[in-house]
């Protein structure tokens, strides 16, 4: 016998599902780290006389992700008298507001048109505990 006739080979067919389920894993772990949401950085509107939501992100955690999802199931009348924000731990702005209103991620806070704090959600589990903070306030 030959070393040819002693090798194994792998069927084509077992090696294209085999690639095709690893494209799959790695698409979907692309997916779920794509952003929720289009909400902005900028917090300079932070006491501009309109009161603004801000949500406390890292990007090195699932739960502010989470929250920014429920933020964006706030429908167009919701968000009509409020802006939304979003304050990144990674970046030295986010980093002076946690510190600023004590958040970590996934934490909301809603200030005023001055720029104080109205009230808080620490990490909110359904879009109707967004909805109550801002009623509760606005």
């Amino acid at each position: 016998m030959t070393s040819e006739a002693r090798t194994r080979r792998i069927h084509p067919a077992v090696k294209f599902s085999f690639m095709g389920l690893l494209l799959t894993m790695v698409l979907v772990v692309g997916w779920q780290n794509l952003p929720r949401g289009v909400i902005s950085t900028d917090l300079d509107i932070i006491g501009q006389g309109m009161p603004v939501l801000v949500l406390t992100r890292d990007v090195n955690f699932v739960g502010g992700g989470e929250v920014m999802e429920l933020m964006g199931r706030l429908t167009a009348e919701e968000r009509e008298h409020v802006e939304l924000r979003v304050a990144h731990l990674g970046q030295p702005r986010g980093q002076a507001f946690a510190r600023q209103f004590d958040t970590q991620d996934a934490d909301l806070i809603l200030l005023d048109g001055n720029g104080e704090q109205l009230g808080r959600v620490d990490h909110p589990e359904t879009v109707d505990h967004i909805r109550h903070l801002l009623q509760q306030h606005l």
